[in-house]
């Protein structure tokens, strides 16, 4: 009887640490404003130009946490983080080189440690500014922001707090920038420890003319079982191309879809299902827009398992690239390339699970 009483007492007393665990959690709930206002640090003065060649790189780092030796438990890997802040900090000077190796007018990055403890509270967002010097204005916007993350359950492999999200580098002056939270959420009490997806959104008057060049970055869920999140997402995003392309303006979105572009469906074969990348509805894109994708080189890789490009495990993903309006025409970014299009840079998902994706374009008159 008495050992009966001591498991009922236990068991309530767990029953109270969780509550109060998430009961603190709902009351500190990061509860972004549906627009907001996004500082721009370092601005420029110089504007864009119609008939200018403007070259952009959208590349989702992983926090300096996902290269070539991690691997993730949700993705049917064992870790939560990286063993030692000395790994972040060389995968993260392994990005930066790729910044400065791959010059662009308009960097635009996700999954940017502000602070975390996944990437050992390592001010990423800063580092990466710093690196790229003075020529460049800087835009941050959350996508996450969790003051603790329970999981995985273990007390070396925990997230625990993240402030993270998209990062955009500029060298050009930025008019104004905005984050647009996403609809759709988890429902409680999960969504207190996940991510609040968002896009930000720069406006750049361009010289001699009164439209402007609107340049999203972003990164979509994953792990949406039933889809119901994507979907709120891609409607969300579809109606403000729309309504951008409608006053004229130039309209660039660049980033993480977290779901298989149109013409990349089928190039490589899904072995593992831990994470899914539905396809994209071929009926998405208004008209005016089209999709710029490589599908001659992977973006992205499961992290089952450190990367090993010969190994029957390894899965392949096309998630990663950009979407124009058709008042923007699209050049060769390399010149021994056979078509105007993005390419994917095949760096061998060295220092990040995705490999960055590049375009040079014009504005036309």
């Amino acid at each position: 009887m008495k050992i009966v009483k001591l498991i009922i007492k236990l068991f309530i007393g767990v029953f109270c640490i969780v509550g109060l665990f998430i009961a603190v959690l709902t009351i500190f709930e990061y509860r972004p404003d549906d627009i907001e206002d996004v500082d721009i640090l370092n601005n420029k003065t110089q504007t864009v130009s119609l008939n200018e060649s403007l070259t952009f790189m959208t590349f989702n780092i992983g926090y300096a946490g996902l290269g070539k030796d991690e691997d993730f438990v949700m993705d049917g890997g064992k870790s939560g983080r990286p063993d030692s802040k000395e790994t972040v900090l060389e995968y993260l000077e392994g990005i930066q080189s790729i910044l400065s190796e791959y010059q662009a007018d308009f960097y635009l990055l996700q999954e940017v440690d502000q602070k975390a403890r996944r990437s050992y509270s390592i001010q990423q967002v800063e580092s990466i500014a710093g690196h790229l010097g003075d020529d460049y204005s800087t835009q941050f916007a959350y996508n996450f922001n969790v003051m603790f993350v329970p999981f995985p359950v273990s007390f070396s492999e925990h997230i625990g707090y993240v402030k993270s999200g998209l990062a955009t580098y500029v060298n050009f002056a930025v008019e104004s920038s905005e984050r647009l939270q996403f609809p759709g959420a988890f429902s409680w009490p999960l969504r207190v420890a996940n991510l609040k997806r968002a896009m930000m959104v720069s406006y750049l008057d361009i010289t001699d003319s009164d439209k402007q060049l609107v340049i999203v970055n972003l990164h979509m869920s994953a792990y949406d079982g039933d889809g119901s999140l994507r979907a709120q997402e891609m409607d969300f995003l579809k109606a403000f191309m729309e309504a951008e392309y409608e006053k004229g303006n130039y309209v660039i979105v660049g980033g993480d879809f977290n779901q298989t572009f149109p013409e990349a469906v089928g190039v490589y074969e899904v072995i593992q299902d831990y994470y899914v990348a539905y396809p994209i509805e071929d009926n998405f894109l208004p008209n005016g827009f089209s999709f710029q994708v490589d599908v001659t080189t992977p973006s992205c890789r499961l992290l089952n398992q450190p990367y090993d490009p010969n190994h029957e495990n390894t899965q392949y993903y096309i998630i990663d690239g950009f979407i124009v309006s058709d008042n923007i025409t699209v050049e060769k970014y390399f010149e021994s390339q056979d078509t105007n299009q993005a390419v994917t840079l095949d760096l061998g998902f060295e220092h990040s699970d995705h490999n960055p994706v590049v375009m040079k374009i014009r504005l036309l008159p």
